[in-house]
């Protein structure tokens, strides 16, 4: 089993901002895009969480900054989840001509397979982040919140690339 070390994340998400900041940012016409899930870091160390949880997920935007979006993807607990989401984008910030930088913030209803304790369970819930965009690549970072007294559960990385 591999972990993907919190640097390891970062380093891959800044080589695809770096690679894709040449490309034009004026696509503000694209409507679908396709996600690609992969990697999770969880607070709570004591649990033996799977770090990687590949899959895949389309996402189309209903205006410019408000989008819909269904996901399939292995769970940190070895099972599955099927997240669906109404989010929007808020722009904060430019990183040259070809980037843009957003805050995200979506309502998510998700099936949970949980392979670990053995059970099935659907949770719903605000989810914060934060996207790159540049050109039709768009690297995201979201919070997976809980109803607790640690509020942060997991930081999940995916990318979206839109056409």
């Amino acid at each position: 089993m591999m972990r993907m070390r919190p640097r390891s994340v970062f380093l891959a998400t800044a080589c695809a901002v770096l690679i894709a900041s040449s490309a034009a940012a004026a696509d503000d016409d694209s409507r679908w895009g396709v996600t690609i899930w992969g990697l999770s870091y969880h607070v709570n160390t004591a649990i033996d969480y799977e770090a990687n949880n590949w899959g895949a997920g389309l996402r189309y935007y209903v205006s410019r900054h408000v989008f819909v979006e269904g996901d399939a993807l292995r769970n940190s607990n070895r099972g599955i989840v099927l997240p669906v989401s109404l989010g929007g984008e808020l722009p904060v910030a430019s990183v040259g001509r070809a980037c843009r930088i957003s805050a995200i913030g979506a309502l998510t209803v998700a099936f949970y397979q949980n392979i670990r304790t053995a059970s099935d369970y659907v949770k719903w819930g605000p989810v914060p982040g934060v996207s790159v965009r540049c050109g039709h690549v768009q690297p995201n970072v979201i919070a997976v919140l809980r109803p607790s007294d640690e509020l942060l559960a997991a930081v999940v990385a995916s990318v979206t690339i839109r056409f």
